[in-house]
């Protein structure tokens, strides 16, 4: 089907289950925010990292709660890889938090959620090394972590709940056109999308892959070589002949809802990128994702 005079292919877009811990990082400035919760959300494709970490959006003074700037962070990963290796995974990243100047961190969790416990700051906390106290924040539990650019406040009890994954597909008239778009659309949802969080913020998109090897069998993930434009003479490509370039673009949410909305800004912004030739989801007979948004249902319902 044509969507605002692009190919929008008529598939499903198969989104999975995953555990996520929502977090909101408050800082001095928004700029310390936002880098530093860019920075811990780094290392963060599940290709080679035990986690996942995406950012969200801003959240303003008036609504954090310490009345600083902050920034929303959903740390995830796949259900099939356990709750105990996501856990562990969890703390070992949120552990150099003490490293970051002026940040603390706090449960943001929404409500009314079925919500699985993790003790994170009683975990940091012992990089006070007996300095740290215990507070209340409002009816938070907090730990106060003295660093060197003044104390910082850790909650004491983090919750994990169950979020969704959802992909595009989007082909380009070249690789300028691509990345242009991703960011054109990472900076809607950042600014106005509730619930939904981004892979390699402030980009967005990254480039794919598929599960196991052709040539290199032992390796888990490997070049998706028929979305290469290099490769096209080579095998049996999906690129079509007015494409030059393919991004990836991958969303983290709270649910169905969220990763519906967010694909639906997403889907708006590469349509009205000019180069943006043909959008359309990875799709794998349920065997991916038992979760499905048809994609001209997605552009169709609000």
């Amino acid at each position: 089907m044509l969507y605002r005079n692009i190919e929008l292919e008529e598939v499903n877009c198969e989104c999975t289950d995953v555990y996520l811990c929502r977090v909101v990082l408050t800082a001095l400035t928004e700029r310390v925010a936002l880098q530093e919760a860019t920075y811990l959300s780094g290392f963060s494709v599940i290709t080679a990292a035990p986690l996942q970490a995406c950012v969200e959006g801003r959240v303003s003074p008036m609504e954090s709660p310490d009345g600083r700037p902050g920034v929303l962070i959903q740390f995830n990963a796949p259900t099939e890889l356990g709750l105990d290796a996501f856990k562990k995974a969890l703390l070992d990243r949120l552990y150099i938090l003490p490293h970051l100047p002026t940040c603390s961190l706090f449960d943001a969790s929404p409500q009314g959620e079925e919500k699985k416990e993790i003790e994170i700051g009683e975990h940091i906390r012992r990089w006070g090394d007996g300095f740290e106290s215990e507070e209340k924040l409002g009816d938070r539990d907090v730990i106060r972590l003295p660093i060197m650019t003044g104390d910082i406040l850790i909650e004491r009890t983090f919750y994990i709940v169950s979020g969704m994954d959802g992909v595009l597909e989007v082909f380009g008239q070249n690789a300028a056109s691509c990345l242009t778009a991703a960011q054109e659309a990472s900076d809607r949802i950042f600014s106005d999308v509730y619930g939904v969080s981004l892979f390699n913020y402030p980009l967005g998109g990254i480039s794919g892959a598929k599960v196991g090897g052709i040539n290199y069998r032992d390796e888990g993930l490997t070049i998706n070589e028929p979305f290469c434009p290099g490769l096209r003479n080579e095998v049996e490509t999906k690129i079509p002949d007015n494409a030059d370039a393919v991004i990836e673009y991958p969303l983290i949410g709270l649910g169905l809802p969220e990763i519906k909305e967010g694909l639906h800004v997403a889907i708006d912004a590469f349509a009205a990128t000019p180069g943006t030739i043909r959008i359309t989801a990875p799709s794998f007979g349920g065997k991916w994702g038992k979760h499905e948004l048809y994609l001209p249902d997605v552009v169709g319902e609000r």
